[in-house]
């Protein structure tokens, strides 16, 4: 049985690149240690990768870094916490200056140099995440598992009608934006339907990318964000010892949803 789930929105951020809907990535990460929002969008000039501080009131940013030259189409993020790496999932393109395949590329967060690029096999990569022990990648209609030299260990088909475009992993499970029918799905260990969350804030049909926040150490994190980042009066919603209303599904967390209609990143969390 697939549980049913709510989304309770805490706040929103513009983009901080404007993007003419062609592809949005995004993931939490760290930032010279510091929790992150990368975010990434197609368009048409040199790409940035922007850094912007989680669970705050108001959008602050934290610094930005070029995508590496010539990787021109990249439509997933993913952060390894132990190599303090970025890895996009770079789909083919065709240039003047020559063609690229399907590849995983790693970034330096602090520089945006390119350290590391593995060939990968299958159809164009949406969505990426990474589970401290391999990739998942999405084309839409199929998760395809991936070791970190980019071989396959498997493939299974998204849950029946859906189109994934964002994926991120989530403890033991992936959040997944179901872009077709504007819905989060919450996926098992082997992409099995878990859960699902039909109240997606944003514009139907607009939403691109999905980020969990698995960086963070929510004890220490209130319900509602404030401004700078300091807790609120004891005993408000602003405050970290104040349980959250409603209480959220499993544990406390942040999930980023990215609109591309609205050029809109909302967040809050999931509850039943």
């Amino acid at each position: 049985m697939t549980i049913p789930l709510r989304f309770q929105q805490v706040g929103s951020y513009p983009y901080p690149v404007p993007t003419n809907g062609s592809g949005t990535a995004m993931t939490a990460c760290r930032r010279n240690n510091d929790p992150a929002l990368a975010f990434l969008t197609q368009t048409g000039q040199d790409d940035e990768i922007v850094f912007l501080h989680l669970h705050l009131a108001v959008s602050v940013e934290d610094g930005r870094v070029p995508t590496p030259p010539n990787r021109w189409i990249i439509q997933g993020l993913c952060y390894q916490k132990s190599t303090d790496r970025l890895w996009a999932s770079e789909n083919f393109t065709a240039s003047a200056v020559g063609q690229h395949g399907l590849n995983l590329i790693a970034v330096d967060p602090s520089t945006g140099a390119e350290v590391q690029a593995v060939g990968v096999s299958g159809a164009s990569g949406k969505g990426l995440a990474f589970n401290g022990a391999f990739f998942v990648r999405s084309d839409g209609s199929t998760l395809a598992a991936l070791t970190l030299g980019g071989a396959s260990l498997g493939s299974t088909p998204v849950p029946a009608g859906a189109t994934v475009h964002g994926l991120a992993a989530a403890g033991a499970f992936y959040v997944a934006a179901d872009k077709s029918q504007d819905r989060l799905l919450v996926l098992g260990p082997f992409g099995g339907l878990v859960a699902e969350c039909t109240s997606v804030p944003g514009t139907a049909g607009g939403m691109e990318a999905v980020a969990y926040d698995n960086i963070s150490d929510f004890q220490y994190l209130s319900q509602i964000p404030t401004a700078n980042g300091a807790p609120g009066p004891v005993g408000s919603l602003e405050h970290p010892d104040t349980p959250w209303n409603p209480s959220p599904w499993l544990r406390r967390h942040n999930i980023y949803i990215a609109n591309e209609t609205d050029q809109t990143i909302y967040f809050g969390y999931l509850w039943n």
